[in-house]
């Protein structure tokens, strides 16, 4: 594994102490339907959607439920830790950049534990200490600094997102990705991402009958998105819309 300066960039770090200098915090009153994505592309959405759900059955579905099979729960576990640890530094960049810097510390706090005497990221000690994971992505950082969702969006593989949160996405991947941070190997970080791929999927076996009963799951599955990433940049307690926001 790389050194610890390998895994935030200095540009980075000149550019978060610019950002936090603006920080700022969502406003708990606000209409909570302003969080909530548009979909004037529906009809090319669908037609991802189409596409990653026929993938999803005729690969990785069947791909994640031999691999839980085949690998002991223990084991899936340590897999699951790794690659959670893997994400505290991202976890605490954007704590950060939010101004939540107990959030900040936490993260950090859990990658040096974790890392060590967890044997990096195998075994989440801090959880056992009660130090529980501070999630942020940049895509919740862009909502803390204002930037409204903006169009739906279903990505290839990936799913659910939303402009504002593929566009976060992806600046945290140019940040740190951590299949590269461990290894400067093509054939390394291909094996670690798909791992990573296969075990997130093997984890969500047990939620794929309610998507399959609902009456239209593309829209289950948006409204559903819209909900876990409102409850998420609200940190678990999002606005409740009051009657004054109500249309008649």
């Amino acid at each position: 594994m790389k050194e610890m300066n390998s895994l935030i960039r200095v540009p980075l770090i000149i550019a978060l102490l610019l950002a936090c200098t603006a920080c700022t915090t969502l406003n708990v009153t606000e209409d909570p339907t302003l969080q909530t994505s548009s979909d004037p592309l529906v009809g090319l959405n669908r037609g991802v959607y189409a596409f990653n759900n026929t993938a999803d059955k005729a690969i990785l579905k069947p791909v994640a439920k031999a691999y839980s099979t085949i690998v002991p729960d223990p084991a899936r576990k340590a897999v699951g830790h790794f690659f959670s640890n893997l994400g505290e530094p991202l976890n605490a960049l954007n704590n950060l950049l939010q101004g939540k810097v107990d959030g900040a510390l936490i993260s950090t706090y859990r990658f040096a534990v974790n890392s060590t005497i967890g044997i990096f990221g195998l075994f989440d000690v801090a959880k056992s200490y009660q130090v529980n994971k501070k999630h942020e992505d940049f895509g919740q950082t862009l909502a803390a600094w204002g930037v409204k969702p903006g169009p739906y969006l279903v990505l290839p593989f990936l799913g659910p997102s939303n402009f504002r949160d593929g566009f976060g996405f992806a600046i945290d991947n140019l940040t740190f990705n951590s299949a590269t941070a461990i290894s400067d190997d093509s054939a390394t970080r291909v094996g670690l991402t798909v791992l990573n791929l296969v075990d997130v999927r093997a984890g969500l076996l047990g939620s794929g009958d309610l998507l399959e009963h609902q009456l239209d799951p593309y829209v289950f599955l948006k409204e559903a998105y819209d909900q876990n990433r409102l409850n998420s940049i609200y940190d678990g307690n999002p606005p409740v819309r009051s009657d004054d926001d109500l249309d008649f």
